[in-house]
């Protein structure tokens, strides 16, 4: 498989895709905050768990969303600007004056605290980071887990979000906590690998000797069965916890999704802990304290303080009206954004119009509406507390005539067309010709994004059972201004982007340079040889190799990405703007969104679907696993 360097901002994943997908909702995604803090947001957020949940196809549904696999469907950028506020805040207070270092107390009395993450995500870092003051100050009153979100495709062979290098620092860090658990020693290693967390596969060595450990002793643990082992069983742990975003956290058996700072978790863990060192905590750190009068708006002011107090103030009144269509039925459900939007803006008062009705009309009309639910939000929302703290917000919104604000469709997730003009029009910009019994599969990857492989590596057998009885189109995720552009990530003055860097963009080109000159067969055969032989760090030496065995034209390759590489990825681009695509991989199945698996079996019957007259390949059973089988099917980057 391609290694990612990528994960979550976000991952982000919301700030996710924050080097990162998804994604997890990080890598050189990582560092692009308002991407990846968009992933995250869908990854996390929507779940309060960073959980992704299959939803079911629609029948006329238009993708408009860029995360694949998303809880119902909707992605909660609606809470970007509450998630950037939490990854992004400064740590604004020390722990408080009831600090007392090491606190001891009752086995039974210790507050189990969990985190699950990736030992390359920057957030995962960011926690360990953020709480390690916490556990050095009162790490005798917590029992604090950490275990890592990765899978294992085959028996001993192990896949995390952002590569082997990853699974290596996974392993390592295992090895620390089994041989070094007393005093909180392993934890002090992983905060040393922390430092510098693009290489916890190898700077592992100078931690252990920093913090007195035998490097011979993690040294074999980390090589041998016996890592596997924990890795296994730390995979396990996490699987039971449904963590498949990095970090997910506990504290006290409840779901933690608070202030990442050392105040913020230290207040958590107080809530169940007799420990001495919550004696004297400020009465808040963060606003996020400030709940005892839940209908309204809650500062802290001092935060952190021993003069720290709560003020509350009533919330700004905002008039939300949801446009919705009744024919559409569950799939246009509106419950979960209205929840959300009432946990951020406190004021809102939401009222549904059916699209049918006279105002429905009307409202379709003035606002020139394709897609529901459409969610419009008065202009007194950017009076609101969370508009005016949360910078990031109005990226989620569009700004309509009238000064309202509308929920963009692509941070929702709606996709009912309205009308059928507007479906047409779709259908005409992804090419989908109806009636013409030969059903069409988008599939849109960054070709080293591992879940993008393990898209590739599940349609494969889709193709090679029904050839030209259906239309395999392979297509790129390309980002503008990605990461701050220059030329670690673009070429076109910045036009032109992908999240694992320059090597994977040249990459796109020559995958698309096949496709266009040599066919589907040989993209597949391309493709697929270089997601074993070659890496986003070794692609632009190693693809010739790989192109050569396969007696593919490496000349006429060069010729292609010399000369036509800034309009094929413009052409891929400007579709997947259309279709408002950003994450890999996002797959249309006949124009409607896939929530599928990644398996062979589970695309063939999602084209199969799609026929009007099924030919009697599609009786056939595709049999055999791909990564994605076993996979987090939801991972994305």
């Amino acid at each position: 498989m391609k290694t990612s360097d990528k994960h979550n901002d976000e991952e982000t994943h919301v700030g996710e895709h924050a080097e990162h997908t998804h994604e997890h909702h990080e890598h050189a995604g990582h560092e692009h905050a308002k991407h990846e803090a968009k992933k995250l947001a869908s990854e996390k957020l929507a779940s309060s768990e960073n959980v992704h949940f299959l939803k079911e196809e629609k029948t006329s549904a238009k993708k408009t969303s860029g995360v694949p696999y998303i809880v119902f469907g909707i992605i909660i950028v609606l809470l970007l600007g509450v998630i950037v506020a939490l990854l992004l805040r400064k740590p604004g207070t020390t722990i408080g004056p009831g600090n007392n270092t090491n606190t001891e107390v009752d086995a039974k009395d210790k507050v189990k605290v969990e985190f699950y993450v990736m030992s390359q995500c920057p957030y995962g870092t960011q926690v360990e980071n953020g709480i390690a003051p916490v556990i050095e100050s009162m790490g005798g009153a917590i029992d604090f887990h950490i275990d890592y979100i990765v899978s294992e495709p085959s028996v001993g062979t192990f896949q995390s979000l952002h590569g082997e290098k990853e699974v290596k620092g996974n392993i390592v860090q295992l090895c620390a906590k089994k041989y070094y658990a007393d005093d909180y020693k392993w934890f002090d290693f992983i905060i040393c690998q922390n430092k510098d967390a693009s290489n916890v596969d190898t700077n592992w060595a100078t931690c252990a000797q920093e913090n007195g450990m035998d490097s011979n002793t993690l040294k074999t643990c980390l090589e041998g069965e016996e890592g596997k082992t924990l890795l296994r069983e730390s995979m396990n742990k996490a699987t039971a916890r449904q963590a498949s975003g990095s970090p997910t956290m506990f504290i006290g058996d409840a779901a933690y999704n608070g202030g990442r700072d050392a105040a913020s978790f230290q207040r958590a863990i107080c809530q169940y802990s007799k420990s001495s060192a919550c004696a004297n905590l400020p009465k808040c750190a963060t606003d996020d304290d400030c709940t005892e009068q839940p209908t309204k708006e809650g500062t802290c002011v001092n935060p952190g303080q021993a003069n720290a107090e709560c003020t509350y103030t009533d919330p700004v009144p905002v008039e939300l009206i949801i446009v919705n269509d009744e024919k559409c039925g569950a799939a246009c459900d509106t419950t979960r954004i209205v929840q959300v939007s009432q946990q951020l803006f406190l004021g809102v008062k939401p009222r549904i119009v059916d699209a049918s009705s006279e105002e429905g009309k009307a409202l379709v009309e003035k606002y020139k509406l394709e897609i529901a639910p459409a969610y419009i939000y008065d202009k007194n929302v950017v009076e609101t507390k969370s508009w005016k703290t949360n910078t990031n917000l109005a990226s989620a919104f569009e700004q309509l005539s009238d000064g309202s604000y509308k929920l963009l469709d692509e941070a929702t997730g709606a996709s009912y067309f309205i009308s059928e003009e507007a479906r047409k029009a779709y259908y005409d910009a992804i090419g989908i010709v109806k009636g013409d019994n030969k059903p069409q599969i988008d599939f849109f990857v960054m070709s080293y994004c591992p879940y993008g492989n393990q898209a590739e590596e599940g349609i494969e057998p889709v193709y090679q059972l029904l050839k030209d009885k259906a239309i395999f189109n392979p297509r790129y995720v390309i980002y503008s201004d990605y990461a701050g552009g220059g030329p670690t990530y673009c070429i076109d003055d910045d036009k032109l982007c992908s999240m694992h860097g320059i090597q994977e963009l040249n990459q796109d080109v020559r995958e698309i340079c096949v496709n266009k000159y040599m066919g589907v067969a040989k993209w597949f055969e391309f493709a697929l040889a270089m997601n074993d032989k070659c890496t986003s760090q070794n692609a632009d030496t190693c693809w010739e190799a790989v192109a050569t065995d396969l007696k593919l034209d490496v000349a006429k390759i060069k010729t292609c990405q010399k000369d036509e590489a800034v309009a094929l990825l413009t052409a891929e681009k400007t579709l997947g703007d259309k279709l408002k695509v950003s994450g890999s991989p996002t797959v249309f199945v006949e124009g409607d969104s896939y929530s599928g698996g990644r398996t062979p079996e589970a695309f063939k019957t999602a084209l199969c679907d799609k026929f009007d007259t099924k030919p009697s390949e599609c009786s056939q059973t595709l049999a055999g696993e791909t990564a994605a089988s076993t996979a987090a099917a939801t991972g994305s980057c």
